[in-house]
């Protein structure tokens, strides 16, 4: 998903770059592009100018525009984190069985089309706990499909991660969107103080999908991703490292940001090379 609130060149917006090079990797690189007939979305919001839209769908990436989604009583621990409810509108996306969903801040190092069939992301039949039911939230589906993996908190984690985690991160997800998901978690918009709003959608999707609700969620295999990422986790197999390794932060992993980085110049150079072919 990519909003639009820095007024800099677009060769200095991290996060437009940033969905740039992870298009790149999933489309177009040697060693972590995907199955061709799986198509690279970005979800935008309108404030995103039409010249960078027209820049992704250059690029290949199939260009989505909805609304921004709010709540009266949700606030935002960062000021970077003021669109992110509209992450939710993905699940009306029912165009598509289901979606592999990646935050644009993402290294991908080897091919992630294996995801689609990892076991976590089988259909779910709905539990039916009566004491999980909440009279002023939206009726829930007969079934779902949402899978994760959990957050690591900090660098100094374990890896492989604790198989017991209850706390999943939001920007790596598999699932099947679904309009009866998407109104029960607007639903949730509305009670104030349901859940620590706090990290936002990200707190709203793990209360929705606590482990012991009616809709719990499934833990991926843990080598698809990892935030907080180290050269441990790279060295213990895992595929892909959330981390904004463009920007100054001197806690990121050096050997993956200077991966990122070559990556950057990867997609830049494969892309001049096409137009200058394309004259």
């Amino acid at each position: 998903m990519l909003d639009d609130t820095q007024e800099v060149p677009d060769d200095q917006d991290g996060y437009f770059v940033a969905t740039r090079v992870l298009g790149y990797q999933l489309l177009h690189s040697k060693t972590a592009g995907t199955n061709s007939s799986i198509p690279f979305v970005v979800m935008c919001t309108s404030d995103v100018s039409e010249r960078k839209r027209a820049r992704l769908e250059k690029d290949g990436a199939k260009v989505i525009v909805v609304e921004g989604l709010s709540s009266t009583w949700m606030k935002p621990g960062d000021p970077r984190w003021a669109d992110q409810l509209t992450k939710l509108r993905l699940f009306e996306l029912t165009q598509y069985s289901k979606i592999a969903y990646m935050d644009s801040d993402i290294l991908v190092t080897d091919r992630l089309d294996g995801v689609f069939y990892d076991e976590a992301t089988l259909s779910q039949q709905t539990n039916a706990m009566s004491t999980e039911i909440k009279d002023d939230e939206a009726p829930l589906p007969r079934s779902y499909m949402l899978a994760a993996h959990a957050d690591s908190w900090g660098y100094d984690h374990p890896f492989p991660p604790p198989a017991d985690a209850d706390y999943f991160n939001c920007g790596f997800l598999v699932f099947s969107p679904s309009k009866l998901i998407f109104d029960y978690y607007v639903s949730l918009l509305s009670l104030d103080g349901r859940f620590d709003a706090g990290m936002m959608e990200q707190n709203l999707m793990n209360y929705a999908h606590r482990k012991g609700g009616n809709m719990p969620w499934k833990p991926l295999w843990y080598g698809w991703n990892v935030n907080w990422a180290t050269a441990k986790d790279y060295r213990g197999g895992a595929r892909s490292f959330h981390a904004k390794y463009w920007d100054s932060d001197p806690s990121h992993d050096p050997m993956l940001k200077a991966m990122w980085k070559e990556q950057r110049a990867e997609m830049e150079g494969f892309y001049r090379g096409r137009e200058l072919r394309d004259k």
